[in-house]
């Protein structure tokens, strides 16, 4: 005895339908993934556009209908996170940065889906300062750190523990009073930017009175230890173009200026330079790493060697121009 045909169809379409239903009602197809989901995404499809010839295709197994083949040697091994007990040092994951950026962008994505989120954001600040990672990664780094650093307490909480620096400026007597509040700003800035592991204090020199008043005034900044004994950065200079710009050119020279002594840390891969549509207080939180701050601000709260000079104001105008 058959069947009816349109039964049939019916029990098709309902066994179809059930299954289809049983497979796929726990998955989210409408929310777009996040960063680090696309960025392992990115890595996988890399590896898989590197195969260059039939004979790098990985070998069928019995289940597939080829021949069965022993173990792939090269699968990659399971992300070994460690204690998640311990508190983290700044430097944590240094040595992790040897296996490269791709298993440090790995590391961060497990430690944030095991809910250790410090932890991650270290993973990822690793990724930006040892990982010598391409720019997109390093990018995606930057978006992780921005959306971790606000929701974790701040790393040092203990003003007696920051590392302390001076923040100097030079200028005319005419830029001085407009500079002089800006100059405090950024100090406090600074502070924020490396999760209080240094404090900055401002020092404003204001030179005699130029030759020139109705001239454009050059602006002298530079970073060094609080004693008259310690190291200083390189001198950055700038001309103010005008009081409406000079609190945007005053932290772009900042940002420059922290940026140029961190090329001289061969460890560290150099922060990506700014854009014009770059936010300078956004990147001095997230492309300066908190190790490098604290690697940075203890190398100039050394000893000054005797025969150098210690930086002051420009006398004649900007040693550099930016």
């Amino acid at each position: 005895m058959r069947a009816p045909l349109p039964i049939v169809f019916l029990l098709t379409i309902a066994v179809v339908a059930v299954t289809w239903w049983q497979g796929t009602r726990g998955l989210d197809f409408l929310t777009p993934p996040g960063e680090e989901k696309l960025a392992l995404a990115r890595l996988q499809a890399a590896k898989i556009g590197s195969v260059s010839s039939p004979n790098d295709l990985p070998a069928l197994s019995s289940s597939q209908g080829g021949q069965a083949s022993e173990p792939d040697a090269s699968t990659e091994p399971e992300i070994k996170l460690g204690s998640l007990e311990t508190a983290p040092g700044l430097e944590a994951y240094a040595v992790d940065s040897q296996q490269g950026a791709d298993h440090l962008v790995k590391l961060a994505t497990a430690l944030e889906a095991k809910g250790s989120f410090q932890r991650a954001l270290l993973a990822w600040e690793r990724v930006i300062d040892l990982g010598k990672a391409e720019v997109a990664t390093r990018q995606t780094a930057f978006s992780a750190v921005k959306r971790l650093r606000p929701t974790l307490p701040t790393w040092n909480i203990d003003p007696e523990g920051a590392i302390p620096l001076v923040l100097h400026a030079g200028t005319g007597p005419a830029t001085a009073p407009g500079l002089k509040p800006l100059l405090e700003e950024a100090a406090r800035l600074l502070g924020q930017a490396s999760d209080g592991v240094i404090a900055a204090t401002p020092d404003l020199a204001i030179g005699k009175k130029a030759v020139d008043a109705t001239g454009p005034a050059p602006v002298a900044i530079w970073l060094s230890g609080p004693a008259n004994d310690t190291r200083s950065s390189e001198v950055f200079s700038f001309t103010v173009s005008g009081p409406a710009t000079l609190r945007d050119q005053l932290l772009r020279t900042l940002y420059l200026l922290v940026s140029g002594q961190l090329k001289s840390k061969i460890a560290y891969t150099p922060p990506l330079p700014l854009e014009p549509a770059d936010e300078p207080v956004e990147a001095l939180a997230t492309r300066v790493t908190r190790l490098c701050w604290r690697e940075m601000a203890t190398g100039l709260n050394l000893p000054l060697p005797k025969s150098t000079p210690v930086p002051g104001p420009p006398r004649q105008g900007p040693r550099r121009n930016r």
